[in-house]
């Protein structure tokens, strides 16, 4: 047997010497394997004969069907990609909005804390001022007379100024 080989294209055709009648094409077995350039097949056809012409022909209708099976599982995974692509944007924009939404809820929280610290700020300055009153209200007491009596109810005053909000002056 002759064995032409053309890149990585085989013909295994029977020696014509050998056989009384001429090979058909369908004792020709051909195999192709993967997808062959065009620079691989001739230009000009005329100068080959029909088994060549056949062969070619053959090789060709191979890498074709290679070419298109090729580019279906290209266009497959190309979409798979695509679709991998787009749920892990959703997944990070979810993220996204879950981090927008924990950013908020941080900075309210950190907003009702500095609120918390500012009145508990302005409660222990009324509580120092309370004291003040009670410790002059303690020495008021101590006194005898008229001026004892009115700087009591003046200090009096100034406590229920200072309960009800107002400042302690």
């Amino acid at each position: 047997m002759a064995d032409s080989k053309q890149g990585e294209l085989t013909l295994l055709v029977p020696d014509p010497e050998s056989m009384p009648v001429r090979p058909g094409a369908a004792q020709a077995a051909l195999e192709c394997k993967g997808i062959r350039s065009t620079k691989d097949f001739p230009a000009d056809l005329t100068a080959l004969s029909r088994e060549q012409l056949e062969h070619h022909y053959q090789a060709m209708r191979n890498s074709h069907a290679s070419l298109t099976r090729s580019r279906a599982q290209l266009q497959r995974r190309s979409r798979e990609l695509t679709v991998a692509r787009e749920r892990f944007l959703e997944t990070l924009r979810g993220y996204e909005g879950r981090m927008m939404e924990l950013g908020a809820e941080k900075a309210e929280a950190f907003r009702i804390a500095q609120e918390m610290h500012r009145e508990l700020e302005a409660f222990e300055k009324k509580q120092q001022a309370l004291d003040g009153i009670l410790e002059e209200l303690d020495a008021a007491k101590e006194e005898a007379g008229y001026w004892s009596i009115f700087s009591i109810t003046r200090l009096i005053e100034r406590m229920r100024r200072l309960l009800r909000g107002g400042d302690e002056s």
